[in-house]
Order: C-alpha cells, then sequence, then structure tokens
C-alpha cells in the first residue's frame, strides 16, 4: 500500500491539514451563512404561510360578502317586484274608480237630459193646449158671429184639428 501512496504522491499529514481546513472552512460556512440562511428560509417560510393564511381569511371574507350582497340583491327585486305589484293593483283600483264615477256621472247628465226633455214636452204639452183652447175660442167666436151650418161645423172642426195636429 505504501507502493500505492507514493505512486500518488500522498502525504498524510498534508491530507490531515488539508482534511483539518476543510472541516474549519465548512464550520466557519455553516456558522456564517447556513444558520442564517436558515433562519431566513424559515422567515421566508412563516411570512408565506401567514400570507397563505391571510388570503385565505380574505377569500372566506369576501365569499361572505357576496353571499351577503346576493341575499340584499335578492332581498331588493322581492321588494320591487311587491311595489310593482301594489302599484298595479292601485291603478287598477283608481281606473275602477274613476270609471264608476264617469258611469255615475253619465247617468246623473242622462238623468238631467231626460228631466229636462219632460220638462220641454211639458210646455209644449201646455203650449199646445192653451193654442187649442185659444182655437177654440176663436172657433166659438166665429161661430157666434155667424150661423153655421153643418157643413160649415165640420170644416171648421178639422180645420181646427190640422191646426193642433201641425203644432204638436
Amino acid at each position: 500500500m505504501e507502493a500505492i501512496f507514493r505512486a500518488l504522491n500522498f502525504n498524510f499529514w498534508t491530507f490531515l491539514w488539508q482534511v483539518l481546513d476543510l472541516l474549519i472552512v465548512m464550520g466557519v460556512l455553516y456558522l456564517l451563512l447556513y444558520k442564517p440562511l436558515g433562519k431566513i428560509l424559515a422567515e421566508r417560510e412563516a411570512k408565506i404561510e401567514g400570507s397563505l393564511q391571510d388570503a385565505q381569511a380574505a377569500k372566506e371574507k369576501a365569499e361572505k360578502l357576496l353571499k351577503e350582497y346576493e341575499d340584499k340583491l335578492a332581498g331588493a327585486r322581492r321588494e320591487a317586484q311587491a311595489i310593482i305589484e301594489r302599484a298595479t293593483r292601485l291603478g287598477e283600483e283608481m281606473r275602477e274608480e274613476i270609471l264608476a264615477q264617469a258611469r255615475e256621472e253619465a247617468n246623473r247628465t242622462l238623468e238631467a237630459a231626460r228631466a229636462e226633455i219632460a220638462g220641454e214636452k211639458a210646455r209644449a204639452l201646455a203650449a199646445i193646449r192653451d193654442e187649442a183652447a185659444g182655437l177654440a175660442v176663436l172657433v166659438a167666436q166665429k161661430i157666434l158671429e155667424r150661423s153655421l151650418t153643418p157643413e160649415d161645423q165640420e170644416r171648421l172642426l178639422k180645420e181646427s184639428l190640422l191646426k193642433v195636429e201641425r203644432l204638436q
């Protein structure tokens, strides 16, 4: 084995010093780099975990708010529909009331017109009666002025009736 070590130019003391140097460098690197780097990585991992939890909480809060807004929107739609239905019902009631008032007014106008027609008819009949009475007085006056023959009486009667009929 010595021959192999000489062929490789291996020196035990150099090897020992190199191993010792390597261990020292590893120790220094561990203290200066690995521990702080591990600490930084652990802090970063904790920060990322906290951010994930915050994001999950924000997501849950957003879903809760969305659900509340959807419920409020559905309630507003139901309320709007109820208002529309009330307005429609009120409009129908007002339409029926207006129609009833219009019918009542038309009936009153019709009754007033009928009453006016009846009054005019009564006045016309009274005028006809007055005219007929006047004619009768006139006929009587003519009869008294002269003595009438039966043909004259017939003729005067027909004339009087014709005048009365024209007045009606």
